[in-house]
């Protein structure tokens, strides 16, 4: 979630107050609540202490949908949320600690030293292979959830020309803090490549010397890393394939033959748009193991294509319809799946700059009868106005 301005102690607090630290720090020492401003009364949020001392301000759980829609604590309802699908026990959030814990359905250590790859875990939107646990989340989950929180979803207007890896890369880190998987803080797991700089290269190159060390095995356990970045290319390989990342790509993420192969059957969509438009960035999150030898060894996987604002979308008919909204100045936020499947229904996109919030559908390609049961069930059991959109039916 973006930072966000707020009122505390009858004081509004915006996002550039030269005191604003020092105000979050008071109010998480007394347990004081900052309020929001964006509706009246003022709803309450909550402080959160991060790794570097710093403090965040939180909006509270299960507030979300009771902020105004242009609100950047605002929250898309359950219904509209691969988000909402997932057990409360996936996702626990603890306001007076500051802290989310999250169940994953994937492991940050193995047993033993050997590096062994395992099948991709968290499926393509077009060929979804697996079956994911509601109580917990799976690697694409994870990479949605952090998305999420960070706001990426989310488009106004004065965004335009604003979001780039330096942008996208703070508010994943951000979104991060304060999240744990068992007693493992994610950040402490979390490679997330620094905007390369000639200038700060020794710097760079000193603080991910320092990640890695980390990751180096014992008798018993060998760490895993998890990476967030933005693919530049997959090369062949003496033995399997290779993933290059931007501003990493002297260090490149070793897929064994049984993961590339998996990968191109499970993301067949998000291949090809890489490979045909130069407009859309890759995004991939990786499990990774450092072998004996100090290579990068893939172990899950997931990728999301994103378009060149830095907005998510699954195929071509929602491309088309996010490049749409922004160019006529609309206000939206995409709705991500998390662990549903293709065959699930879900909107597409929330408009929140109409009086009420409106859910935006798109007809599939195809749609069998469970299909379009399942969707007639959701329209008619909406809460909110929705829009059904047809990209096939001819315009005449």
């Amino acid at each position: 979630m973006a930072q966000v301005a707020f009122i505390l102690n009858d004081q509004l607090v915006p996002t550039d107050h030269p005191e604003r630290q020092a105000l979050l720090a008071s109010a998480y020492r007394t347990r004081t609540r900052p309020l929001c401003g964006c509706k009246d009364p003022g709803l309450p949020l909550y402080v959160s202490k991060v790794d570097d001392g710093s403090f965040l301000v939180k909006r509270m759980p299960f507030t979300g949908p009771q902020h105004d829609p242009k609100c950047d604590c605002y929250e898309i309802p359950p219904e509209l949320s691969g988000r909402g699908a997932l057990g409360q026990k996936a996702i626990e959030e603890d306001q007076d600690g500051g802290i989310t814990k999250l169940r994953l359905d994937f492991s940050l250590s193995k047993r033993g030293t050997a590096p062994i790859a395992q099948p991709i875990k968290g499926q393509s939107t077009q060929a979804p292979t697996t079956k994911s646990d509601p109580a917990k989340l799976s690697v694409r989950s994870l990479l949605h959830l952090l998305y999420e929180d960070a706001g990426l979803n989310r488009w106004s207007p004065r965004m335009a020309g604003k979001r780039n890896w330096f942008v996208v890369r703070k508010y994943l880190l951000e979104a991060a803090q304060g999240k744990i998987s068992g007693r493992k803080a994610i950040v402490d797991s979390l490679l997330i490549p620094e905007p390369f700089s000639v200038e700060h290269k020794d710097d760079i190159l000193r603080r991910r010397a320092r990640f890695f060390s980390d990751l180096k095995a014992t008798a018993n356990n060998q760490p895993m890393g998890l990476m967030i970045g933005e693919v530049k290319a997959f090369e062949p390989a003496r033995f399997g394939h290779r993933m290059i990342i931007k501003h990493m790509p002297d260090v490149p993420i070793y897929l064994a033959d049984d993961i590339y192969r998996r990968m191109g059957k499970n993301y067949g969509t998000e291949l090809a748009f890489f490979a045909e438009d130069a407009q859309i960035h890759l995004l991939c999150i990786t499990t990774f193991t450092r072998s004996a030898t100090g290579n990068l060894q893939a172990d899950t996987l997931s990728l999301m294509t994103v378009d060149a604002q830095w907005l998510p979308f699954e195929n071509r008919e929602e491309l088309d319809l996010v490049e749409k909204y922004r160019a006529t100045g609309r206000y939206f936020t995409k709705c991500l799946r998390y662990n549903l499947k293709s065959t699930e229904v879900l909107a597409s996109i929330l408009l929140t700059d109409t009086e009420t919030p409106t859910a935006v559908y798109l007809y599939p390609d195809v749609c069998d009868p469970a299909y379009q049961e399942k969707l007639d069930w959701v329209l008619t059991n909406s809460e909110l106005p929705y829009e059904l959109i047809n990209p096939n039916a001819s315009s005449a």
